[in-house]
């Protein structure tokens, strides 16, 4: 956000802060987003900036966590951001007294739209994603199937099994093949100089397949 005040953590988050190591892969990840186009997309949904109680891109760190696999529901995520002194700090929280209550995430949701709050979130997931393949921070498959191709235009590797040839989101694929009420749609993005196609099931707006690519390459699926 613009003009943001400096943070001033009380005594325990800074001591809480202090002890996160710098390969946290949290800290990795949420240091190397790009969080500056989140502001201007949900600017229209405030009158004044006095409305904003809690700063939108902590609210988005906390909701990455969910997709992380880090907690299941908001109710589980809102008890860490009081509990969990990590999950506090890297989110951006000043106060372990002052974090949101699980009502907050889905008042925010509403109040900013369905449509932008999921246009924000498959951007930064898109942008995880690259952060963690550059990193080499796992993401189970369990949460999506990531394919990652070489620069030689051929398949390099994919989180559920290392190897193409042993794929098992392509056996559970063909599985589903036949299944008429599973629909997807396809967002396209570029993110730290790759190619990011997301293949986004329609019923829970939530990416099943992401297919990660050099920006100089066509993506082949």
């Amino acid at each position: 956000m613009k003009n943001e005040k400096r943070r001033q953590l009380s005594f325990i988050t800074y001591e809480a802060f202090q002890k996160i190591k710098k390969n946290d892969p949290l800290k990795i990840i949420f240091e190397s987003l790009d969080w500056t186009f989140i502001y201007p997309l949900i600017k229209s949904k405030y009158v004044t900036k006095k409305e904003l109680i809690y700063n939108p891109v902590d609210l988005f760190k906390a909701q990455l966590l969910i997709w992380l696999g880090e907690v299941k529901s908001n109710r589980k995520l809102a008890e860490s951001l009081q509990f969990n002194s990590r999950y506090c700090v890297l989110c951006g929280f000043d106060s372990f007294l002052k974090t949101p209550a699980h009502s907050t995430f889905s008042y925010f949701r509403k109040r900013i739209g369905k449509d932008i709050y999921y246009k924000i979130l498959h951007r930064l997931i898109a942008q995880v994603v690259v952060v963690a393949g550059i990193n080499q921070i796992n993401i189970n498959s369990n949460i999506v199937h990531i394919v990652t191709y070489s620069d030689k235009n051929k398949k390099k590797s994919c989180n559920c099994s290392g190897s193409s040839g042993r794929c098992k989101y392509n056996q559970k694929k063909r599985h589903f093949k036949d299944r008429t009420n599973v629909k997807v749609m396809t967002k396209n993005f570029v993110a730290f100089g790759f190619k990011v196609q997301m293949i986004i099931n329609l019923n829970s707006q939530l990416p099943v397949e992401i297919i990660v690519k050099p920006k100089d390459k066509e993506i082949l699926i």
